[in-house]
C-alpha cells in the first residue's frame, strides 16, 4: 500500500522469508561449517550461475570444493554484482573491478548475497552434490548447460570446445 513505510515493508519481507524457508534443513548449514547467512550467500551465487535446475547442486559443490581447497571462487556473477549492472560479456577490465564481491580477485565468500536466491538454490547450497568437480564452463547451448570438470586440463579442453 502507498502508506506502507520502509520498516513495515522490510518486516513483511523478513516474515515471508521466514515462512518460505521454515521447512528447510538449516542443520545442514552447520554440518557444512557455515552459518545460515553464508549458505544464503552461496545460494545467491548458485542462482544466477545455474540456469538448468539439475545443475544447482553441482554448482554448489564446485563452490564448496573450491573453498575447501583454498581456491578463489572466480564466479562471473559476483563480478556482475560488483559492477552494479549486468553485461552479456565481461571484459578483462571488468574482471579487475576492485570489490570485496569480486571473487576473481578475492578469496573466500563475498561479504553477502549477490541476489535473492530461490528455494531451489538454497536447497542446493544446503545439500550440494557429492562430486569432486572444481571447474565448470557454459556449453553455450540455449538451455544454459555447463560442462563440469575435476582438473584444470579438462577445464581448458572444455573452454576450448566452447570457443569453437
Amino acid at each position: 500500500e502507498p502508506e506502507t513505510d520502509a520498516r513495515s515493508l522490510v518486516d513483511m519481507q523478513l516474515e515471508t522469508f521466514k515462512n518460505k524457508t521454515a521447512s528447510l534443513d538449516w542443520d545442514a548449514a552447520r554440518k557444512l561449517g557455515l552459518s545460515e547467512y553464508q549458505v544464503l550467500t552461496v545460494a545467491s551465487m548458485v542462482e544466477p550461475e545455474a540456469r538448468v535446475p539439475e545443475e544447482r547442486p553441482l554448482v554448489a559443490s564446485v563452490i564448496y570444493n573450491r573453498l575447501g581447497s583454498g581456491m578463489k571462487l572466480e564466479i562471473d556473477a559476483t563480478v556482475q554484482y560488483a559492477l552494479g549492472y549486468w553485461k552479456t560479456d565481461l571484459t578483462a577490465e571488468d574482471l579487475q573491478t576492485d570489490s570485496a564481491y569480486n571473487t576473481r580477485l578475492y578469496g573466500g565468500l563475498p561479504p553477502g548475497p549477490i541476489c535473492n536466491p530461490g528455494l531451489d538454490s538454497i536447497q542446493a547450497a544446503l545439500h550440494p552434490a557429492s562430486v569432486d568437480y572444481i571447474y565448470y564452463v557454459a556449453t553455450g547451448d540455449a538451455a544454459g548447460h555447463h560442462k563440469f570438470t575435476s582438473s584444470y586440463d579438462e577445464f581448458l579442453q572444455a573452454s576450448a570446445e566452447r570457443q569453437r
